[in-house]
């Protein structure tokens, strides 16, 4: 961090009006060096019913910014359904039918604010027959730009 002021300085970054708290671009700053965006990735070999990752938002406000799956077998009869909750309530799902094609990638985004001691998980709520190679992520970010 200290060699991030030092060249943010050198930089001339803050010295002008532009920023009315030079401290909180370093927090922001600090933030993304420091790697402060949870989420949380699973893998499931069957395709089943059940909350299959978690995590619990540290001290940083954040958003949940996107839900992302890969079903590696479709299966034979019905869906794959991924949803992300917080604190128990779902936040947004996506669905693979079976009759679409294995291997088939999707995303949602969101913009959902999180706070210190959220919990985030990854639930599957439906499953296909012989449903196979589940992938799923939940993206989200501790630092606002705008």
């Amino acid at each position: 961090m200290k060699v991030l002021k030092k060249l943010l300085g050198i930089a001339g970054a803050g010295i002008d009006e532009s920023y009315e708290d030079i401290n909180q671009l370093y927090d922001v700053l600090k933030a993304l060096v420091q790697g402060k965006s949870p989420a949380a990735s699973a893998y499931q070999a069957t395709i089943a019913t059940a909350t299959i990752g978690a995590f619990i938002v540290d001290d940083d406000e954040s958003k949940l910014t996107g839900l992302r799956t890969s079903v590696g077998t479709t299966g034979t009869a019905g869906s794959t359904t991924v949803q992300v909750h917080k604190n128990g309530a779902s936040q947004g799902e996506l669905t693979t039918a079976n009759t679409e094609d294995d291997g088939t990638k999707k995303s949602l985004a969101l913009d959902i604010s999180l706070a210190a001691g959220d919990l985030v998980e990854i639930v599957v709520s439906a499953a296909p027959t012989a449903g196979a190679d589940l992938v799923a992520s939940v993206q989200a970010n501790a630092v606002t730009v705008e």
